[in-house]
């Protein structure tokens, strides 16, 4: 499902891509729970997508909520964890 919604989000197709990304995520929270490493990366991977939809606030706060999750399960100097860093400083940034 996560290489479906990415395909949709590289071909521009932004809304479908934030409700596969939305359906996986749920999925996974159900099955693998909500601090599973596979659900973490569908929390970061639906952020992404909201980023491309304009969703600044909704953006900002999942990458925040990704991030602390990530270090508390991963440790702070796992490179999922660092991505998250990095995702949300990047939409810090583009929120000016």
């Amino acid at each position: 499902m996560n290489n479906v919604a990415e395909s949709l989000r590289l071909q521009g197709k932004y809304e479908e891509a934030e409700a596969m990304h939305l359906q996986t995520l749920k999925l996974k929270e159900r099955v693998l729970g909500k601090d599973h490493p596979d659900t973490l990366a569908s929390m970061n991977n639906l952020a992404v997508a909201l980023e491309k939809r304009g969703k600044c606030a909704e953006v900002e706060a999942m990458h925040r909520q990704t991030l602390q999750l990530r270090e508390t399960v991963l440790g702070k100097d796992h490179p999922s964890t660092l991505t998250s860093m990095n995702n949300l400083a990047v939409a810090l940034r583009l929120q000016g």
